[in-house]
């Protein structure tokens, strides 16, 4: 069934009209970072993604967003390869003067794949530290003859999982100027409790990477709004859905970041998607997403922004594009914008 999914999603991007796949506001260019993983003994790892820059602006160095995926997904999830005008997360940032970088995880696509018992939500944080670092120092890789930036400011934007490790990351570590946290909560629903405890936790005992979810029809129920969401991009979604950290889905279950959120200073907007049934914004009448927000108690800024209609992956619904212009203006207040520049070279 998964190859038939491929092949149907292969013929829809064969199909899809060039413009389709190309936004010209926006320069790409791939980056790769050295993190030490805490729980390998201090062995050099590599992290890669990409860099997305306005095109008209490409060494603009004012402000940067690291763009964290959940489980199942690497860096595609912020750059969908079908439509990227609707879908692309990290597109939608660069193309209004904020770069964004989209990483895979360790133990996910391009990045190095380690033992996945070592790739801990806490160990994640750690290394994702050390990304932050290289970002305001240059010190990180990318092909010649282009240079790294050192960006002034940085910011974190994590999906599910990935906003466990961002607020982990704010929080144990600092250095963090915005955080956006997506499709997560502390308050989850008994479903993704019973089905982690008696599912993904046991598979995970066994196994050090395992399919989030258990099988294609779970894990689609999980992330989507099937009302809400166009079937190509489903298709396409469960066609490159990866395998999954079993360190990760150990870890996750007991969400540590809960201990520590009082800690993170920096300006918050939690994104929560209405029909998420995994973290959604209420549950039984209760206002999550607003008991939530009350757990960033050092944080005087912080916002709520409810997705309507949209499932758990809600950068992967048809009203997108309308969620990236809010995540945009609320960037706009807090963050300097890259401005056009006019005559500036590429340098890839």
């Amino acid at each position: 069934m998964r190859i038939l999914v491929l092949l149907f999603s292969l013929v829809l991007l064969i199909a899809a009209p060039a413009s389709a796949l190309a936004a010209p506001s926006v320069a790409v260019r791939p980056v790769s970072f050295t993190v030490t993983n805490p729980l390998e003994l201090g062995a050099l790892r590599t992290v890669r993604g990409s860099l997305y820059l306005p095109a008209n602006n490409t060494q603009c160095r004012k402000s940067v967003m690291l763009l964290i995926p959940g489980l199942s997904y690497g860096a595609w999830a912020w750059d969908f390869p079908f439509e990227p005008d609707t879908y692309s997360v990290a597109r939608a940032l660069a193309s209004q003067g904020f770069p964004a970088i989209a990483i895979d995880k360790l133990g996910y696509g391009a990045s190095d794949h380690p033992n996945g018992y070592t790739l801990t939500v806490e160990s994640y944080a750690a290394m994702t530290s050390q990304i932050v670092t290289q970002l305001r120092t240059g010190l990180y890789q990318t092909p010649l003859p282009s240079l790294p930036l050192a960006f002034s400011r940085v910011g974190l934007m994590g999906h599910s999982a990935g906003t466990e490790i961002a607020e982990l990351t704010a929080a144990l570590f600092g250095g963090v100027d915005v955080l956006i946290a997506t499709g997560y909560t502390h308050v989850p629903t008994p479903r993704i409790l019973t089905d982690f405890t008696t599912g993904d936790s046991v598979r995970a005992a066994l196994s050090d990477h395992v399919y989030f979810g258990g099988t294609v029809e779970q894990r689609t129920e999980y992330m989507y709004n099937l009302a809400a969401a166009d079937p190509a991009v489903v298709a396409l979604d469960t066609a490159m859905a990866e395998l999954t950290p079993s360190g990760e889905i150990l870890t996750i279950s007991s969400q540590p970041s809960r201990l520590v959120m009082p800690l993170i200073t920096a300006p918050v907007l939690l994104v929560l998607a209405e029909q998420d049934i995994l973290f959604p914004p209420s549950l039984l009448g209760v206002p999550v997403g607003e008991l939530e927000l009350a757990l960033f108690t050092l944080s005087s800024d912080k916002a709520l922004h409810v997705v309507p209609g949209a499932g758990h992956s809600f950068m992967l619904h048809t009203n997108a594009p309308e969620t990236n212009a809010v995540i945009v203006d609320w960037l706009s207040e807090r963050v300097p914008a890259c401005q056009a520049s006019v005559g500036l070279p590429l340098l890839f």
